[in-house]
């Protein structure tokens, strides 16, 4: 699976080829962050569609300059909260009033071997937890990939 960065004017996407479940066929997948034309913020997903992103701006600034941070050379993961238990309205695929968490992860399983992508979704539905157990993953991080869409956002502003 390889990791390309497109961007728009108003934010960036990084899309894959690879399978959401083991044994599923493989999909174009993808996890964006960007502005509509109304300018409200939003995260957007393979699996769950676009949702809100209260932190707007700042946390998008935020979210592009932690993936930027230089990896270290051996065994790694580092996460990242994009989303923080922000109720959710208007998604065809969440229900209005949805906490939902975000949570970006990278890292390397051992030194030499590529880094990985994870997507990691949990929340809270009418005072009831859920964890989506199959997260949105790309198991091969073109890292040079990464920046140059991360440093595009950042240039955009």
């Amino acid at each position: 699976m390889t990791m390309s960065g497109n961007h728009d004017r108003t934010g960036f996407r990084f899309g894959w080829r690879g399978s959401h479940f083991p044994g599923m066929p493989v999909d174009d997948q993808w996890l964006a962050v960007g502005e509509d034309p109304r300018g409200a913020w939003y995260f957007d997903a393979y699996f769950i569609g676009r949702t809100t992103l209260s932190g707007g701006a700042p946390r998008a600034v935020a979210f592009a300059q932690w993936l930027l941070a230089s990896p270290p050379e051996g065994r790694y993961e580092k996460e990242f909260v994009l989303v923080d238990g922000e109720p959710q309205s208007g998604s065809r695929r969440l229900t209005d009033g949805t906490r939902l968490t975000v949570e970006i992860l990278l890292g390397r399983e051992e030194a030499g071997r590529p880094e990985y992508l994870q997507v990691l979704l949990s929340g809270e539905i009418r005072n009831l937890p859920f964890e989506v157990c199959a997260p949105l993953e790309c198991q091969q991080v073109i890292r040079p990939e990464l920046e140059a869409a991360a440093a595009r956002f950042l240039s955009l502003g």
